[in-house]
């Protein structure tokens, strides 16, 4: 089982993983490493663990061993307070209109239960579709959307 292991370059400071059975390397600067005698910043069992190694000890010798970390750490996108946004952001994944507006009206129950007239309006302008009534009006008769209450809509969802 070979070991490895994570040296610096003495002439230009650059960073490298090495097998340390090996006796030399060469850098990147053409400076040849000897490994017996270089400082080991640290030790992997596998050539997979080498390569975060290289950059964690990289940004130590840099400095910026926080902004490393930062930049390892997955980027958490925020959920947006708005409603109509989140609607917009599903519904225009949608190739066609006819899906946009389906799926449109799906989201729209999903977050509100029932929806306005308002909000529908409010959607299908962030979507780019024109003529937002006709678009109701086309899916209420269909049977996707029904209106409960007078002004309010909700899609047929027949999912169990």
């Amino acid at each position: 089982m070979s070991m490895y292991g994570v040296v610096a370059c003495p002439r230009c400071k650059r960073v490298k993983g090495v097998n340390l059975k090996q006796k030399t390397t060469t850098c990147q600067c053409g400076f040849e490493i000897h490994v017996v005698p270089a400082r080991i910043r640290a030790r992997a069992e596998t050539a997979r663990e080498l390569a975060p190694l290289v950059g964690k000890v990289s940004a130590e010798l840099a400095g910026g061993t926080e902004e490393y970390r930062r930049a390892q750490a997955p980027v958490r996108r925020r959920r947006s307070r708005d409603v109509h946004v989140r609607v917009i952001a599903v519904a225009g994944k949608g190739r066609d209109r006819t899906s946009r507006v389906r799926s449109a009206a799906i989201e729209l129950t999903r977050e509100l239960e029932l929806f306005s007239l308002s909000d529908w309006e409010r959607v299908l302008a962030g979507l780019g579709i024109p003529h937002p009534d006709e678009a109701l009006a086309t899916l209420v008769e269909e049977n996707t959307v029904f209106e409960p209450k007078a002004g309010f809509f909700r899609a047929v969802v027949l999912n169990p």
